[in-house]
């Protein structure tokens, strides 16, 4: 009897641990820009990040265009969204120059990128964006630092 017992726990323990392992294993095939919630929530992520930096004292010179017109803000937030959807392993194609150019003479300080990360961080908990995600978002766009920074 206590054969029979532990052979079905066992049977049990094994059919968990698959189901598990295999949740895990779709999980890890999947892209950041799926596992992110795709399109609707890159453009989420954007549209916020953009409303937020305009508002940044800290940082919003630097993006006085963006703030000129509504027409202006939108479109800098629909090439935001395909830059993020793109480097996630979306479908998007972003067409914009690259970080170098569009950041070129604009004197862009370490202490500005770094307060734009810090109102990205903000928007991520505020759309509760699983660490995991947050974390490798972060580590796709903090390298750019180099290529932004020029001060």
């Amino acid at each position: 009897m206590k054969i029979k017992v532990w052979k079905s726990t066992g049977l049990v323990l094994a059919a968990n641990l698959s189901l598990v392992c295999g949740l895990q294993a779709a999980e890890i095939g999947k892209s950041l820009y799926v596992r992110l919630g795709g399109q609707s929530a890159i453009q989420a992520v954007a549209s916020d990040l953009v409303d937020r930096i305009l508002l940044d004292d800290r940082v919003n010179n630097w993006f006085a265009q963006a703030a000129a017109s509504s027409a202006n803000a939108a479109a800098y937030k629909s090439k935001l969204s395909d830059f993020i959807c793109q480097n996630t392993g979306g479908p998007c194609n972003y067409t914009g120059r690259d970080m170098v150019a569009a950041h070129k003479g604009r004197a862009v300080t370490s202490e500005a990128f770094d307060a734009v990360v810090q109102d990205l961080i903000a928007v991520l908990d505020n759309l509760e964006v699983p660490s995991k995600e947050k974390r490798q978002l972060l580590e796709i766009l903090g390298p750019l630092k180099a290529s932004i920074v020029q001060k």
